[in-house]
């Protein structure tokens, strides 16, 4: 080997054999002083050889003679790139005391390198596991990790690579093996809080799932453990006050105390057959007094305040049979200072000839009790006046229908029923009176006046046809009439005229002027 290498490779050693966070000056030295010792065991060995080569029996003593002179040493032939040198088996290399420094330098590089990889693989396992948070849960082990790290960081510092690479190599499995561990402790602490819980130990409980939680930050089994844990220390603080009141006779303060807990949904059993316990006595005695109040509002009138009695009465869930009959009894009461109320609307909707109002307050009476005279009654007349009243009002509104012969014959049939009924309120006389107006008025013709051009000729439908004229006066009944006109070599005209039963001129224009 070249000896211009050798300072290059004690150089690379010299930046190996520094850890992170090591000082360079003391690592120098130590490197400095493992040299030296190699060095010099070296030359002994090299002098033994020689003492022996020149005392071996049958061995000349060497010569005094002048030297002879030294061979050229044998050029080893150009190869070619990619082609190996031979390798000869015959001939040790002579130990050089550059030789067995490369040597050494090798062997102690080797054992750098392995000890800083195993360095790297265990601060990048430390780095996963810190991650994970290991140092709030891996106690003292983990302690002793990092304590026994330093150590072996002080072995490699020194020049003892190998057995910092041992170091090195056992923490990474003691690390790996605490890492492994970490499901088994969450679940030992999850059992350890649930049995505290059912041992009725909330604090230790608490404990347990807070461990699990540090193990496990995101762990719903433990966030949830940690509050029953917290709810049964307030279940057990809550149920031990409301026992020392019920002691003292004050029910009602220990079932004040114990309802958040069954509010709550608590299944602690003893709070649950505690609040029972005194939740009975208390509603027998809450009974009696809400049934009292019941029948004062009720012979009052004052239906609200005995529904909400009856609705106390039904949550306290006892003596159903009197419950059912105080319903009864107050379902019988409305009854029938309802139908009394809607009778009197009733009798006000037919004061004023509100039939239709009338018919529909009847029906609810009767959707009530179906067996009331006078409802039944009542309903009879109103629907009989209020198809009258409707009928009326239709053949008034739309009078125009009245043009028609048979919608005429209708409306005096209806007019004359209308004329019989007895009592005649101010609504029907109105009626009455506007419906006969209407028939005179659509039984009387009025004049009306077509114009045309004296060539056009003009057909009124239902009417008749006329011959061409300029002015024709004729009497139509009010109404309303198709008029056509027709003329040779024109399009006919088509119209609707209206005449109205009144006193107003009625003057139409009939003439074919576009040629086809």
């Amino acid at each position: 080997m070249n000896n211009s290498k050798r300072p290059h490779n004690r150089d690379n050693l010299k930046g190996q054999l520094v850890p992170p966070g090591s000082d360079s000056a003391a690592m120098a030295a130590g490197r400095r002083k493992a040299l030296i010792t190699v060095v010099v065991l070296f030359a002994l060995l090299l002098g033994a050889a020689v003492g022996v080569l020149l005392f071996l029996p049958g061995a000349d003593p060497p010569s005094v003679s002048s030297p002879q002179p030294v061979p050229p040493a044998p050029v080893p032939p150009v190869r070619s790139a990619g082609e190996q040198q031979p390798v000869k088996t015959d001939e040790p290399s002579p130990a050089t005391p550059e030789v067995a420094a490369e040597a050494a330098d090798s062997l102690e590089t080797e054992a750098v390198d392995a000890a800083q990889r195993a360095r790297e693989q265990l601060l990048a396992l430390k780095i996963e596991a810190e991650a994970q948070s290991i140092g709030s849960w891996g106690g003292e082990e983990y302690q002793q990790i990092i304590t026994q790290l330093a150590g072996v960081d002080r072995l490699l510092t020194t020049g003892a690579a190998q057995d910092a690479a041992a170091g090195y190599q056992n923490l990474l499995t003691e690390l790996q093996v605490l890492l492994d561990s970490k499901e088994r402790r969450y679940r030992e602490a999850l059992a350890d809080g649930h049995r505290s819980l059912q041992g009725e130990e909330p604090e230790a409980a608490r404990d347990h799932f807070s461990r699990a939680l540090i193990i496990e930050p995101s762990s719903p089994e433990a966030q949830q453990g940690i509050e029953q844990a917290d709810n049964l220390a307030v279940v057990l603080s809550t149920f031990r006050r409301a026992l020392v009141l019920e002691e003292q006779g004050q029910l009602e303060e220990a079932a004040a105390e114990l309802e958040p807990i069954i509010t709550a949904g608590s299944s602690y059993a003893p709070a649950q057959e505690a609040r029972k316990r005194i939740g009975d006595k208390l509603s027998q005695a809450r009974f009696e007094a809400e049934m009292n109040t019941f029948f004062s509002a009720l012979k009052g009138g004052d239906f609200s305040a005995a529904a909400r009695s009856l609705q106390i009465l039904e949550v306290l869930n006892i003596r159903q049979q009197e419950v059912e009959q105080a319903s009864a009894l107050l379902a019988e009461q409305q009854k029938r200072f309802q139908i009394s109320g809607l009778k009197e609307q009733a009798d006000n909707f037919r004061s004023g000839e509100q039939w239709q109002q009338a018919l529909e307050t009847y029906n609810k009476i009767l959707r009530l009790d179906p067996d009331l005279l006078f409802a039944t009654e009542g309903r009879r007349e109103s629907a009989r006046r209020a198809e009258l009243d409707t009928s009326l009002s239709d053949a008034v509104e739309r009078s125009h229908r009245l043009q028609d012969d048979s919608q005429r014959a209708a409306a005096a049939s209806l007019l004359n029923f209308a004329q019989q009924i007895e009592p005649q309120g101010p609504k029907l006389q109105s009626q009455i009176e506007a419906l006969e107006t209407l028939l005179d008025q659509f039984r009387t013709p009025v004049p009306v006046i077509l114009e045309s051009d004296n060539q056009t000729q003009v057909t009124i439908y239902h009417v008749g046809r006329m011959p061409p004229f300029f002015t024709r006066e004729i009497h139509l009944k009010p109404g309303t009439y198709t008029v056509l006109g027709s003329r040779d070599g024109f399009r006919d005209v088509r119209r609707e005229i209206t005449v109205a039963p009144d006193n107003s001129e009625h003057r139409f224009d009939i003439r074919c002027e576009e040629a086809i």
